[in-house]
């Protein structure tokens, strides 16, 4: 039985008013969750022939007297019936995996008899599947005496398994669909995987991130039935995992202890047991300490992005090593999820994006250069992920005189970028708590110390024994959401707070005698205002390209004899003008000697920079143009014709000019213009302008 489900049909069937945010408060979930349970729920109508629920402009529900009656009826029959009522998309995900599952033919029977509905309906649903499928290389090829069949490659046909799985727990907050099509066709028991799985790990010393733990044991399942079936993908395997390597690590000897707790194995070949132990290795923590075949590779890889990071942002690391062990157990389970392509889903990806939009730029051009090692783009998804990696990395949080009376403590089950990330804004927030180290979901209980205060970005209940307070926060925060989450802090610790005006109230009140050309600018600055919260607006905080560079810092048609005369002379005006110190310049000079032309940073551009103690002493952006291009050093990009000269004070006041300057350099006419430019008065006209139509794009984007 659909608990959810039935409730959300009581809840319709019994209130004559009820708005969407209704719905998302009294079940404790996001506007998508109850979007799709009112999907479901219209589903079910739909093939009852009764009037579907609609949404109205307010976001109130709307559903007429017959629908109304329809949902009570169907009530009366659920709670007499165990059956499990599947919405379209949970039909396709059920066929799928017939098909997945299935080493013979199925027919159209097949699946009438198992889905438990209409002829007509499974071949619309099927139509859509089978559309789907082909734009991602899979086809069903369909015999017309024997049925249909799954053909295509068979890393991409376990990929779409991956995918239905961990969409499904993500998006809709439910495995019921995979729990079913446990039942219906016996497969192995979620509980005892579950129970064996947990078991080994601990055994083996496998950490696995908290979230990712659940569905791998659902595909697991799944993927196992499959290669018992036969099927098997060794060349595809072959070509992309270091079989050696994986064969020595304690990921191997997992999955081979594994397997030995389930009967009928002996089809799954050594291949997919690496292809397995590849898949673990992908949900669990890197630990930098063991010894493993990857280590050298990985270490490699992870120094590379620093370096590359670090001369593209010109910011400049704190604690080189802390940050490399952070990265290194981030890193090392992605190297083998984008190694084999193996699907995730970042549910915070749009709001990194949009929260650290320039960070976000400034990791993608990162990763580029390692596009090349993972044989493809890497998703969208893995690059937010690294952003929050560096967003923690660079956060200047203050050190906090006032004494901490209350202790906090941050449970979060996404992993190290997201807990911390959320624990340094969390601690801006409230300088005045103590805050523990943060803690995954499944430790809580091994906290010693008194918590006056718990904040948790789970939604899964932290278990018995807990007595103080839990709120529940988003990994990355908008304004909005700190505001909220600042008043449900300081009603459980504190009264002043709730003497401020409710924001709500406020533009009501304002939209009764004004007219409100942006309604969302108007409520973040309200919000901060009344607040404090320490969140001044991007254009306040940081500086654009346009900012930094002054028509006296550009010096275009310069002659130089090599690269270090075309440095020195890109300088110049920087030290005449005092935004750096003649020392800042020789620091630049001897680090190219000693390290290499890393100031090269692409092709024909080099950004001259070291850390701002040399004698950074403003932050600006000079900008050199050579007559002739001069050689560097370096043989991917040389030669250099184009030198911005870098000073920055701080990691961050910089970070939007540096990701609008990277966005520049892919673009020809930028560089043609620089080209052309008779003085600098042209070249800042042509910076403000970009720069005006970015803001156009960020206000259109808020809006």
């Amino acid at each position: 039985m659909d608990n959810e489900l039935m409730a959300l049909m009581q809840v319709l069937s019994n209130k004559p008013y009820l708005t969407l945010k209704d719905i998302e408060v009294s079940a404790g979930i996001t506007r998508r969750q109850a979007t799709y349970r009112i999907e479901k729920v219209n589903d079910l109508l739909r093939q009852h022939h009764a009037p579907i629920i609609t949404i109205g402009t307010a976001k109130e529900i709307r559903l007429d007297s017959k629908a109304r009656q329809k949902l009570e009826e169907l009530l009366q029959e659920m709670n007499q019936s165990s059956q499990y009522y599947m919405n379209k998309k949970e039909r396709q995900i059920y066929m799928y995996l017939m098909l997945f599952m299935n080493s013979e033919y199925l027919s159209l029977s097949d699946f009438i008899d198992s889905l438990g509905v209409s002829r007509s309906t499974v071949l619309l649903d099927f139509k859509e599947l089978t559309q789907m499928l082909e734009e991602r290389g899979i086809r069903v090829r369909n015999n017309r005496t024997k049925g249909y069949y799954l053909i295509g490659s068979e890393m991409e046909i376990r990929r779409m398994m991956m995918k239905y799985v961990i969409y499904t727990l993500a998006e809709e907050q439910s495995a019921k669909i995979f729990d079913v099509f446990i039942d219906d066709f016996n497969l192995d028991i979620f509980d005892y995987s579950r129970l064996v799985i947990t078991e080994l790990a601990q055994r083996h010393n496998i950490r696995f991130v908290e979230d990712r733990l659940v569905e791998f044991i659902y595909i697991f399942i799944f993927l196992k039935a499959r290669m018992q079936s036969g099927k098997n993908a060794e060349e595809e395997i072959h070509a992309l995992l270091d079989m050696e390597a994986i064969s020595s690590m304690k990921e191997y000897e997992f999955t081979v202890e594994l397997l030995k707790n389930y009967k009928n194995t002996d089809n799954i070949t050594n291949t997919d047991i690496n292809y397995i132990s590849s898949w673990i290795l992908g949900i669990s923590f890197g630990d930098i300490n063991e010894e493993t075949k990857d280590c050298i590779l990985i270490s490699d890889i992870i120094g590379k992005i620093m370096t590359r990071f670090e001369y593209l942002s010109g910011a400049h690391y704190r604690n080189t090593e802390e940050i490399f062990i952070q990265l290194y157990s981030h890193f090392r389970p992605a190297y083998y999820r984008l190694l084999c392509r193996l699907p995730i889903f970042n549910p915070l990806c749009d709001k990194v994006r949009e929260e650290y939009r320039e960070l976000y730029q400034l990791v993608e051009e990162t990763m580029k250069p390692f596009h090349v090692i993972f044989g493809g783009d890497i998703p969208a998804g893995e690059i937010a992920y690294l952003t929050m990696h560096f967003a923690s990395i660079y956060s200047d949080q203050k050190a906090f005189e006032i004494a901490k009376q209350k202790t906090a403590l941050v449970v979060c089950s996404n992993g190290i970028g997201s807990s911390a990330i959320l624990y340094n804004e969390l601690t801006g927030m409230f300088p005045e708590l103590h805050f523990l180290p943060p803690l995954e979901t499944s430790h809580i209980h091994d906290v010693k110390e008194h918590v006056d205060i718990i904040f948790s970005t789970s939604y899964v209940s932290l278990g018995a024994g807990i007595h103080a307070p839990v709120i529940r926060v988003s990994p990355v925060m908008s304004i909005a959401e700190r505001y909220q989450v600042m008043r449900e802090v300081y009603m459980q610790m504190g009264s002043h707070f709730l003497k401020q005006p409710n924001v709500d109230v406020v533009m009501g009140i304002v939209a009764k005698y004004a007219n409100i050309q942006n309604e969302h600018a108007l409520y973040n600055e309200l919000i901060t205002y009344f607040s404090h919260i320490d969140t001044t607006t991007q254009e306040e905080r940081v500086l654009y390209l346009a900012d930094m560079v002054k028509p006296e810092l550009i010096r275009l048609h310069m002659d130089a004899d090599n690269w270090e005369e075309a440095v020195r002379k890109a300088y110049e005006p920087m030290v005449q003008h005092g935004y750096i110190t003649q020392n800042y310049v020789e620091e630049t000079i001897s680090s190219v000697r000693i390290v290499g032309p890393y100031i090269v940073i692409t092709k024909h551009v080099a950004l001259p920079h070291v850390k701002p103690e040399a004698g950074a002493l403003s932050v600006a952006l000079g900008v050199g143009v050579l007559n002739s291009a001069i050689e560097f050093g370096n043989r991917d990009n040389d030669p250099v014709k184009y030198i911005f000269s870098l000073s920055a004070t701080d990691n961050q006041t910089h970070l939007c000019a540096m990701a609008e300057l990277l966005e520049m350099f892919n673009k020809q006419e930028f560089f043609d213009m620089l080209d052309q430019a008779e003085n600098s008065d042209q070249v800042m006209v042509y910076l403000k302008e970009r720069e005006c139509e970015e803001l156009c794009v960020s206000k259109n984007r808020q809006v």
